[in-house]
């Protein structure tokens, strides 16, 4: 077993490797673990009305680069009216590390910042340390864990894949702004769900989807209300994060007004 715990008062947070050590010198795959209370849950890197994302400082980074952590996609969840975007139980954030010297150890040490909630929201730290030694690797019984939480992590999107977006634009009616989003599965649509960050002074509704083509096509229809009057909302740069079932894309999009429309 190579982790490292803590445990803050109203969850339990471990930093994972999925290998016991270095090996070959090749990319290592670890990962943050938060476990919230039974019914309580945490947040994406986009909360939503309510709740803070997790932020994720690297005070150490030996013998490798600074790592990027991947965020799984999200569910839409609610909480006292209000519309939250993130994880109703355990859930891991995925991230590679890739160890410059294979003789020597990498060592990561991350401070971790989250809120957890129920009724209320609470706010847990963790500082979190792992040094993984060089030598001969064999696979850690988290690696099964680390795999699953990197598959959940969106894809971006590319030519061929069977859910794609294939438009999106804004219609403007006097001060209502109405962002469209068009996407099509090959296999038809079965639960999808549309999630649009990136821009903090905006936010984005629920969308309303509507279905064509034997479900194959999609329209989601968001509502945009600017938190910032004074900033216009074209141009700006979101991220779209198509999610039905078990496959996730992402796209990043500027926002523009929808094609035929004054």
């Amino acid at each position: 077993m190579l982790r490292a715990f803590a445990g803050p008062e109203f969850s339990r947070i471990e930093l994972l490797s999925a290998s016991t050590a270095i090996g070959n010198g090749g990319r290592l795959l670890l990962g943050v673990r938060i476990e919230p209370k039974p019914g309580w849950k945490t947040y994406w890197r986009a909360p939503g009305e309510s709740g803070l994302p997790p932020v994720f400082n690297f005070t150490a980074h030996e013998n490798t680069a600074l790592p990027q952590i991947e965020w799984p996609a999200p569910k839409r969840l609610m909480q006292a009216g209000l519309e939250s975007y993130g994880y109703d139980g355990p859930v891991i954030f995925p991230f590679y590390v890739q160890p410059r010297d294979a003789a020597k150890p990498v060592r990561i040490e991350i401070l971790v910042d989250y809120a957890v909630c129920l009724d209320i929201c609470v706010p847990e730290q963790a500082l979190l340390a792992l040094t993984i030694a060089p030598g001969a690797a064999a696979m850690s019984q988290d690696r099964g864990a680390l795999l699953a939480a990197l598959g959940k992590v969106p894809r971006q999107q590319q030519d061929g894949g069977l859910h794609r977006i294939t438009a999106s634009g804004i219609i403007q009616e006097k001060q209502k702004f109405e962002y469209q989003v068009e996407a099509e599965a090959d296999q038809g649509f079965k639960a999808p769900d549309l999630f649009v960050d990136g821009a903090p002074d905006l936010m984005f509704s629920a969308p309303r989807t509507s279905y064509s083509n034997a479900r194959r096509r999609a329209i989601f229809s968001l509502e945009v209300r600017a938190l910032n009057p004074s900033r216009p909302i074209f141009g700006q740069t979101v991220t779209l994060t198509l999610v039905d079932g078990e496959s996730a894309l992402e796209k990043q999009v500027k926002l523009a007004k929808r094609a035929g429309t004054e």
